[in-house]
This record gives C-alpha cells, structure tokens and sequence, in this order.
C-alpha cells in the first residue's frame, strides 16, 4: 500500500496541558475527530505499548498502538490494522500519526504527522486542516 505524509502545523494560544486535553479527553476528541468522520471515538487507555481503536457508529475504523507517549508533548500511534464493525481487516502496514506539542510563553505549537493511503490523500488532508482548526477553537476557548 503506497502512502503519502500529511504534515500540518498550527499555533494555538492556549498552553500545551489545555491542547493535549482537548486532543485526548473523550468528549473533546469526538468534537474534532468528526472532521474525519461523523461520530468518531476511541476506546483503550493512553498508555506507552498500549492499544487503542478510533471507531465510528458502525465500529468501523482502525487499531493502533502506542508507540510512544510523554504527556502533554508527544504521542505517536502506529496503525495496525483496519477494523470492520469491530473485526480486524487488512494490515495497515507502516502507517503511522503523530502529535508534537512545543509550548512557548503560553503559545502551543501543535505538528501533526499523519500517513495515508495515496488514493485518500486529498480528502484526509483536507479533513485534517479542519480537524486543526476545531482543535484551535476549543483549546484557546478553554484558555
């Protein structure tokens, strides 16, 4: 499966601790993740090794693991495999997505590292900016 890497930097006014929660906190993530797809969620615990599904409705999405993960900074998932209403599907090979977050004087650099499938590039870049700028908004709202 050939992919291609969206890289995406944004700036938020808010400190690294507020972003990282609205990233990860369960109701927050279901705000910005259905820039990707409608009713988005995650299911597994953010821990190093640990392993999460992001899921929709109808428990169709991806299972990934924990590569790496230091709190409020960095967390770096590599994609296993796709699921279909919650069964494991094809290998998702070296796929992988990661969130870095440098904070300086209150202002929070968030870079988001994403691979993807050439032939849904366009689309999931296009999501991605959105998904961004919902982060932004709720972040430096709960400033």
């Amino acid at each position: 499966m050939k992919t291609q890497t969206i890289d995406h930097t944004i700036r938020i006014n808010a400190p690294a601790q507020k972003v990282w929660q609205v990233l990860w906190d369960k109701d927050r993530y279901k705000k910005w993740a259905a820039a990707f797809m409608p009713n988005s969620h995650y299911t597994g615990e953010l821990i190093p090794g640990g392993k999460i599904q992001f899921l929709d409705a109808d428990h169709n999405g991806m299972e990934s693991m924990i590569a790496s993960l230091t709190e409020n900074r960095e967390i770096t998932f590599h994609h296993l495999h796709e699921l279909q209403a919650g069964k494991e599907g094809q290998s998702l090979g070296d796929m992988s997505e990661q969130y870095l977050l440098d904070e300086r004087d209150g202002v929070t650099t968030l870079s988001l590292k994403l691979d993807v499938p050439e032939q849904y590039f366009n689309e999931t870049d296009a999501a991605t900016q959105k998904a961004l700028q919902i982060i932004k908004e709720l972040a430096e709202r709960a400033s």
